[in-house]
């Protein structure tokens, strides 16, 4: 296996972020004394790979403690939150936010740090928060590296299944196996789409073979990278839910798309907004053929 590799990247003279408010934050005043200036011009270094699969790992056993032992709460958007959600965050922030103290932060749970350089640590504590409540084991920990809004690695840790899929370096990982590119050839026999859990309320589909939910939006992309399932259709998504597993998923070829048309910009999500639309995640050629077989539901 390749040695894991830090992201290494020197910050551009004026770099301007959004917080969840979506507010822009002002430019670094002029008047920086030579230390402050020396300090600022030191490359910015984010987690490796390896270093995201450990902290991931120690995270997912603190949530698989809590599983099947904790009560959920609402929290203002109507979806589900637990304290084994919260403590996940604070462990993961705690972690990587100590180790990579130039690095952004943004977490699902409330954590909103800037960094000093364009690399961002992008945090889902429990993707399938609703599955983890509902005691089934599709539930994942999610942590992606945005350098702008490219995603350049990440990790998605299911505990409760003992899968681990990571990407770094170009490279995508399944459990410690490298994963294949995405071929162009779509499946035959028995192929299906991975959906949203509303898909049926949602949309009409012409899509001739099965479509499958299995509660975790994370979940449901890599199991295409591993070329699982052809493609996933995915709700009104946020960064969180996007940024891990779309590490994965770029590292073999495959992108997302909003149901639309065009590519999704992770960098316009920053401030915490869902996207616009529906979003689908697969193989250039998988999406292009499934497009057409999927309407709104009158």
């Amino acid at each position: 296996m390749p040695p894991h590799r830090r992201y290494s990247l020197s910050p551009t003279p004026t770099t301007h972020t959004r917080s969840r408010t979506g507010a822009q934050h002002r430019p670094r005043p002029r008047g920086l004394s030579t230390a402050d200036k020396a300090c600022d011009e030191r490359p910015v270094e984010g987690p490796s790979r390896g270093e995201l699969e450990a902290v991931a790992v120690r995270a997912g056993a603190l949530a698989l403690a809590r599983f099947r032992r904790v009560a959920a709460e609402r929290k203002a958007d109507r979806t589900l939150v637990t304290e084994a959600d919260r403590e996940v965050e604070r462990h993961v922030v705690g972690e990587l936010g100590g180790r990579f103290p130039d690095v952004g932060v943004l977490g699902e749970e409330g954590t909103v740090r800037e960094g000093r350089g364009p690399l961002r640590i992008v945090i889902d504590p429990i993707d399938g928060t609703a599955a983890f409540v509902a005691g089934l084991p599709l539930w994942a920990v999610c942590i992606g590296v945005l350098r702008g809004a490219e995603p350049v690695a990440g990790v998605v840790h299911l505990p409760a299944l003992d899968e681990t899929y990571s990407a770094g370096d170009g490279v995508a990982w399944w459990n410690g196996r490298p994963l294949e590119r995405l071929g162009g050839e779509l499946g035959e026999g028995d192929r299906f789409v991975l959906a949203h859990a509303k898909t049926h309320l949602r949309h009409r589909i012409t899509y001739p073979g099965k479509m499958r939910s299995l509660g975790s939006t994370a979940y449901h992309v890599v199991l295409v990278a591993r070329g699982g399932a052809e493609a996933a259709l995915l709700g009104h998504a946020h960064l969180w839910d996007l940024a891990g597993p779309g590490a994965v998923l770029d590292a073999v070829g495959g992108r997302y798309e909003y149901l639309g048309g065009g590519r999704v910009d992770l960098g316009a999500l920053i401030d915490g907004r869902r996207a616009a639309d529906y979003i689908l995640a697969g193989s250039a050629e998988a999406l292009a053929h499934l497009r057409p077989l999927i309407g709104a539901r009158a």
